[in-house]
């Protein structure tokens, strides 16, 4: 885990980057339109860590959930390199293209694509990230994705990323569709919670709730800690599990933490 909402997976000889968010820590790591908390306008965010010193090494596909500066940062549009596979939202394509990255596959929701990997292939589904209970602010937030991705083979895996996204219907369908998962990552902090216009990510409440339906065996929560506008810690996730006897393994991961992914 990189911090925020930036991990590299690794399997089968294929290592993806989520949601490059590159830059140093400091008071104004990015900018947002609006604060989700406070509503001020090009409100500067704080990061309190620095990213892990080991370089991101070798990198078959950028997965990208939406085109938000605090999800896909200055840093990594100037560094990443650019002949790259990228999966990412069709409204981000644009923003991609014009950063120079040339191998884009843009996947609305529902939409799929299938990449060879050592001993099989991985299949990267879109589902739909809905920034906000509120349908009006989620339009104006623009349409993100999260993906769910199923490794094929020998031995196969799953894994669900949610991308920003609260526990809406749509979630709910991921769930009938591909519980049981063996690995959840959900996007928590709680964002806008304390905000005119309620959640943007999930609290610990609706993971819970969201974690009983999908049943992953695992769970490892990132979007939490590492920037000003998280706004609920990560223990409170890993003691609502507890009191409500959520059955999945959570695996808090720290910053440059590398863990196997568990089985």
């Amino acid at each position: 885990w990189r911090g925020g909402p930036t991990a590299i997976l690794e399997r089968d000889g294929l290592r993806l980057l989520t949601d490059p968010v590159l830059g140093p820590r400091g008071p104004a790591a990015f900018a947002l339109p609006k604060h989700p908390s406070t509503g001020v306008e090009n409100a500067p965010v704080a990061r309190y860590t620095d990213p892990p010193a080991e370089p991101l090494g070798r990198l078959d596909v950028i997965l990208l959930s939406h085109n938000h500066a605090d999800h896909f940062d200055a840093v990594a549009r100037e560094t990443l390199p650019k002949d790259v596979t990228f999966v990412l939202p069709p409204d981000a394509a644009d923003a991609a293209r014009a950063a120079g990255f040339t191998r884009l596959t843009p996947l609305d929701w529902d939409g799929e694509t299938v990449i060879p990997t050592r001993a099989g292939r991985l299949r990267i589904l879109a589902v739909p990230a809905n920034h906000s209970h509120d349908a009006a602010l989620d339009a104006t937030l623009g349409k993100g994705n999260g993906y769910v991705l199923r490794w094929e083979g020998a031995t196969p895996y799953s894994i669900y990323w949610t991308g920003d996204s609260v526990f809406t219907e749509p979630m709910r369908a991921v769930a009938a569709r591909f519980a049981p998962i063996d690995l959840w990552l959900p996007h928590l902090g709680a964002v806008g919670v304390d905000g005119a216009r309620g959640l943007r990510t999930m609290d610990a409440e609706e993971a819970v709730a969201a974690a009983a339906l999908l049943r992953p065996r695992h769970v490892i929560p990132i979007h939490h800690t590492t920037f000003g506008h998280y706004r609920e810690p990560v223990t409170a996730f890993v003691q609502r599990a507890a009191t409500k006897r959520l059955p999945a393994h959570i695996h808090v991961p720290t910053d440059g933490a590398w863990m196997p992914l568990p089985r």
